[in-house]
């Protein structure tokens, strides 16, 4: 399968692995990357999920060799396919779960935004981003003039759109694009400690730190600290509060159990 999912103890890695096509997104690969992100969202005991790919690259995006342009199928094809893929973003942008994408390689079009709906990304040092899409006169997809504009600002978004240069890791790390850069041997330890560190933590807490805010774009300032004092209020009632509370006055290092709800 050029996707695959692998589950064990609350983590999930979506594995993208056709190396060979430069882990391309063709019609096939979008299916399923839905399908996984179905059973993803169903699984209430994954806490944490990783997204990586094998071979060189994360991914170059859409599978440009299958578009065909001025055929009369084609607008159909490509709405009936980009459904797919948008719910699979949705999916995986929604979930409970804590995503981190670790990247390298390069990473392009399309599957900048499969890295985007992640929470946290870890990059190699020498990972080359690049949007693509003006560069074979397509519209951008997958969310990304939705992700690019919040975490970088509208402006660095369209420069990076307009013109689909080139620009590394450490460019992306300065504009927020992503959260670490480290070295590429390095690459596949630090993502399993963070993801490891993340099982370890309070889930309930980081499930509505998450949720209040991707939210808090459409808010106002009296509705989300509304929304903050609920999410206190009900966490209070939690067995990893309760344990929180009572490491931290013991001067103890506390041992969170509480599952997703």
């Amino acid at each position: 399968m050029s996707i695959r999912l692998e589950k064990a103890n609350g983590l999930a890695t979506i594995i993208f692995d056709n190396p060979h096509c430069m882990n391309v997104m063709g019609a096939a690969e979008i299916r399923s990357l839905n399908q996984l992100t179905e059973l993803l969202a169903e699984d209430r005991s994954i806490r944490v999920v990783i997204i990586r790919a094998e071979g060189k690259v994360f991914g170059a995006g859409g599978d440009i060799a299958s578009f065909k342009p001025g055929d009369p199928a084609s607008p159909e094809a490509i709405r009936e396919i980009g459904a797919e893929l948008n719910q699979a973003i949705l999916r995986l942008h929604k979930l409970p779960a804590i995503v981190i994408a670790s990247v390298h390689g390069a990473v392009a079009g399309g599957s900048m935004g499969t890295m985007n709906a992640a929470d946290l990304v870890v990059a190699a040092k020498g990972t080359r981003f690049n949007m693509a899409y003006a560069k074979i006169g397509a519209s951008p997809d997958v969310g990304n003039t939705w992700f690019l504009p919040r975490l970088v600002g509208n402006r660095k978004a369209l420069e990076w759109l307009l013109f689909s240069e080139n620009f590394d890791a450490d460019e992306a790390l300065a504009f927020g694009l992503i959260n670490l850069v480290v070295p590429p041997e390095q690459l596949k330890d630090v993502t399993e400690k963070l993801a490891m560190r993340l099982l370890r933590g309070p889930q309930e807490t980081y499930a509505r730190m998450k949720r209040l805010v991707y939210q808090s774009d459409a808010t106002s300032l009296e509705q989300q600290v509304n929304d903050e004092i609920e999410a206190f209020a009900s966490i209070t009632m939690t067995p990893d509060f309760a344990e929180g509370v009572s490491a931290f006055l013991d001067k103890r290092t506390a041992h969170f159990g509480c599952k997703l709800n």
